[in-house]
């Protein structure tokens, strides 16, 4: 006994549609790092950021980044300033006595935009900052600015 193949049916049949950005240029996967202590935010922008094509470390805290940092490299690092036990600041100092060319590559985000210590550390590292709250197409925007100035 010899079995054709059957024709599915039309409600069968499912369609599947991906929407790639009209800026999208493909190359090679960004590596990222990405430092935030909420679960439910980071999960956010892991997901957002692998959607864009990117190769995501996520962690909640600089302690985490700072191992992951002496394990591989990274093409950019996304952080918030204020995480308990090692904030972005505190983060930023230890990733650049390790690595001083990481500097250049970090976007901050932070929702204490206007505490003076904060802005006084941004402008001393001339930091590339996104303040929350903020939209995804507002963070892409910044990490292209980023790897735009790199080039």
């Amino acid at each position: 006994m010899r079995l054709s193949p059957r024709t599915p049916e039309p409600e069968e049949i499912v369609t599947l549609k991906i929407e790639v950005p009209p800026d999208y240029v493909a190359g090679p996967a960004q590596r990222v790092l990405l430092l935030e202590d909420r679960d439910d935010f980071r999960e956010v922008l892991r997901d957002h950021l692998v959607s864009r094509f990117c190769q995501v470390t996520s962690v909640p805290s600089g302690v985490e980044g700072l191992r992951e940092i002496r394990k591989g490299a990274f093409d950019l690092i996304i952080c918030d300033m204020m995480m308990p036990r090692v904030g972005g600041e505190m983060f930023y100092w230890a990733v650049t006595r390790l690595r001083p060319a990481l500097g250049q590559r970090f976007v901050f985000f932070t929702g204490h935009r206007n505490d003076p210590a904060i802005e006084f550390f941004f402008q001393r590292v001339n930091a590339t900052v996104i303040t929350k709250p903020f939209t995804l197409k507002a963070l892409d925007s910044t990490i292209r600015d980023v790897f735009r100035k790199l080039r």
